[in-house]
């Protein structure tokens, strides 16, 4: 279940909110909220934008479940972070990280 209405969800109970209190903040209804999480029905346009604007949420995000920074698509936050980390080692370190990658990938397919 990867839809928006389970991305939303995840925010509210990161937010560790009900759904009434949620639907309070972004200007909606709690039945509105709960047919979103479950698929129901799709969120307005303003409904987007008040979840962005309430929750620093990348609106791109909220929409495709992807991330996108500088024209780069991330299937999600771990692997963003993955590449960053290493962009910052040295050229030594880097190779050492496509080797246990491999080893790592491997192992997984023999098992």
């Amino acid at each position: 279940m990867n839809d928006i209405g389970y991305r939303i969800k995840c925010i509210r109970k990161e937010m560790k909110l009900n759904q009434s209190q949620f639907a309070k903040s972004i200007g909606i209804s709690q039945g509105n909220l709960s047919e979103i999480e479950m698929g129901n029905s799709n969120p307005s346009a303003e409904t987007l934008i008040a979840i962005r604007l309430n929750y620093i949420v990348n609106l791109n995000w909220l929409l495709t479940g992807l991330e996108i920074e500088n024209g780069v698509i991330y299937e999600d936050q771990d692997e963003k972070k993955l590449v960053n980390i290493y962009r910052e080692l040295n050229d030594h370190d880097r190779n050492e990280i496509i080797g246990i990658l491999e080893l790592k990938k491997k192992l997984r397919m023999n098992s």
